[in-house]
């Protein structure tokens, strides 16, 4: 372009992100309607919208020029589409680049947005973060309307306590992030493994591509583990306040290693991994209660079970009395369960007794009567 053409592809930009003065904007549309009918309208919600699409900006905007008719225009279409295209891509450069990065505090969504929600938090190759409010995130769909673009760069999603989130990944794999969870991955999958990285728990249902071995690697609470699949569902949960990792598989085969130590699972068997030492057994559990963060139980003392609930309702815990018996429970708890009607359950089946005081539970033991 020349330099007056450079010049107004400059003010272009400011108009499109808000930034144009009143005098620059007077001068624009007095450039642009040399010989024009009507004026250029570029809407302002465009650059207001957070999530604005790069494409639909560009079509939009383009549109708009094709749409003035008059033959004497066509001397200026060039250089005005010109113009306005680069504008277009230099103002979702700027939007993306230039505006002040956004930061979510995790504690407060919990707070805000309270127990049994969606919600999540995606941070972009170069620290941009988005708040995620649909209940599922596909990766191949949303990588352009949030700027991710292509190659080795690493993206996280986290969800804050009591929300859970969905996320279809570039492969096709699903993945169902529970609670306090988070979750990074290349925005493609390089080299010869698809690569994940987790803290906290997950429902997958891998895509099957026996040419690019399925990985997901686990550091919680000084813990490492490696999980290698082809094509299988499975659950995680690796949170880094357990004392031990599960892992279950409802189809396929998975290996486990940690170290020198590897174990194979196939259907319907979990291994713990608990101070370097696998544990197998056989447990049935329907997979459909696991993609919607039905919260499960399988011999766990009321200190696990407590963990379970704080994650989900996002409440503080106080043991007013460390019982001298640990009982242990078994079962399966629906997440839409209110934390009433959970502590309620947990009473009838036990020897504990609870208090609820805004956001804190006090856990005593029945005989207690200071409660």
């Amino acid at each position: 372009m020349s330099q007056p053409e450079e010049k107004y592809a400059e003010l272009a930009v400011k108009w499109v992100d808000k930034s144009i003065s009143p005098e620059e904007r007077q001068e624009f549309n007095d450039w642009y309607q040399r010989d024009q009918d009507q004026p250029l309208v570029i809407p302002a919600e465009f650059a207001a919208d957070r999530q604005m699409h790069k494409e639909r900006i560009y079509e939009k905007v383009l549109a708009g020029i094709e749409n003035r008719r008059a033959p004497k225009e066509r001397k200026l279409w060039k250089p005005v589409a010109v113009a306005v295209s680069i504008a277009v891509l230099f103002s979702v450069a700027l939007y993306f680049y230039l505006q002040p990065a956004r930061h979510f505090d995790l504690e407060q969504l919990a707070k805000e947005y309270g127990h049994g929600k969606n919600i999540a938090v995606l941070t972009d190759q170069d620290g941009r973060q988005f708040l995620l409010e649909d209940s599922i995130f596909n990766m191949k769909a949303e990588a352009g309307r949030f700027g991710l673009g292509t190659g080795n760069g690493l993206v996280k999603i986290e969800t804050p306590r009591g929300s859970h989130h969905q996320v279809v990944l570039e492969d096709g794999t699903k993945v169902w992030l529970g609670a306090a969870s988070s979750m990074n991955w290349a925005v493609e999958f390089p080299g010869n493994t698809r690569n994940i990285r987790l803290s906290g728990a997950a429902y997958f249902e891998v895509a099957h591509h026996p040419e690019k071995p399925f990985q997901v690697k686990i550091i919680s609470n000084k813990k490492a583990l490696d999980i290698v699949v082809i094509g299988t569902k499975f659950n995680v949960s690796a949170y880094p306040e357990d004392p031990e990792i599960k892992t279950h598989v409802f189809e396929g085969v998975v290996k486990l290693s940690s170290g020198s130590q590897s174990t194979l699972l196939t259907r319907n068997e979990q291994v713990s991994f608990r101070n370097g030492i696998f544990s197998a057994k056989e447990v049935k559990i329907d997979e459909v209660w696991m993609r919607f963060g039905a919260l499960y139980f399988d011999n766990d003392d009321v200190y696990q079970v407590m963990r379970v609930i704080a994650r989900e309702y996002n409440v503080g815990l106080e043991y007013h009395k460390v019982p001298g018996e640990r009982m242990h429970l078994t079962g399966i708890i629906s997440r839409r369960t209110s934390l009433k009607e959970f502590l309620h359950i947990i009473e009838v089946a036990t020897d504990y007794k609870f208090s609820l005081e805004g956001k804190r539970v006090i856990v005593f033991e029945n005989n207690d009567h200071r409660y």
